[in-house]
């Protein structure tokens, strides 16, 4: 029989942050690695989080992808996806090479940088494909090294004022073909550790439920509120990963 690091409490609160954030992904389109990372390294390492949202996040954006694809910008996402490929051995040797403090402590001022990435309006509607490239292939660094490749998604596809249909399926896209190559990519370097497997599998349920919630609430939420108060929940996310790197 196989020992195991996490404790029952460990696990149930793993579930309970993957429940959140599968909410906050159905309403907003994105958001899922950025709240669950920071938060899953209060209870579990830093390389384990990244591992438990990378292999939860192959099933969430796959099935969103799928679901939403008639509304996807197809050359948008040949782009971005292809980006990302370049810039994902990158990221994993980040995420090899460097100590599990360093790591948080990263997560923690990405995701700051990218709270105010997405706080800001901006209209780049006419500037050329080199935005999505460049945007495509920082997300596949941050996806494979702390699996919060969003923010640079979602900051272009903003700035080219997608509908919000659009937006959710084309981010969607990006993340579902990024998500399978990001976790080739860590089974490969042997990073998918037995914890990591029973912690995805626990918080499976509460993914699932978190989905079933969150499609009915849609038409109820107001963007921009809801906006706001998912950038104040990631802001906090990043400074407890901030404290908790530097305590």
């Amino acid at each position: 029989m196989i020992a195991l690091d996490l404790s029952a409490v460990d696990l149930g609160l793993v579930a309970l942050i993957v429940f959140c954030a599968a909410v906050v992904q159905v309403l907003s389109g994105f958001g899922f690695g950025l709240m669950t990372v920071p938060l899953m390294t209060l209870v579990i390492t830093t390389r384990e989080a990244v591992v438990v949202s990378t292999l939860l996040g192959v099933g969430l954006s796959s099935w969103q992808a799928w679901h939403q694809r008639a509304d996807a910008v197809r050359p948008l996402v040949v782009r971005m996806a292809g980006a990302a490929y370049v810039g994902m051995p990158l990221g994993l040797w980040v995420f090899i090479a460097v100590d599990d403090h360093t790591l948080r402590l990263l997560l923690g001022i990405a995701v700051l940088a990218s709270v105010v990435l997405l706080a800001r309006r901006i209209n780049l509607h006419h500037v050329g494909p080199g935005l999505d490239l460049g945007a495509g292939f920082l997300s596949g660094v941050l996806n494979t090294s702390l699996s919060t490749n969003g923010p640079p998604l979602v900051f272009v596809l903003q700035a080219r004022q997608l509908e919000p249909p659009a937006f959710r399926a084309t981010i969607s896209q990006v993340f579902a073909w990024s998500n399978v190559v990001g976790l080739t990519l860590f089974l490969v370097a042997g990073k998918v550790t037995v914890d990591g497997v029973v912690a995805a599998s626990v918080a499976l349920p509460a993914l699932i439920v978190g989905q079933l919630i969150g499609f009915p609430l849609r038409r109820h939420v107001h963007g921009e509120r809801f906006r706001w108060l998912v950038l104040v929940l990631l802001t906090g996310a990043a400074i407890s990963a901030i404290v908790s790197a530097l305590g």
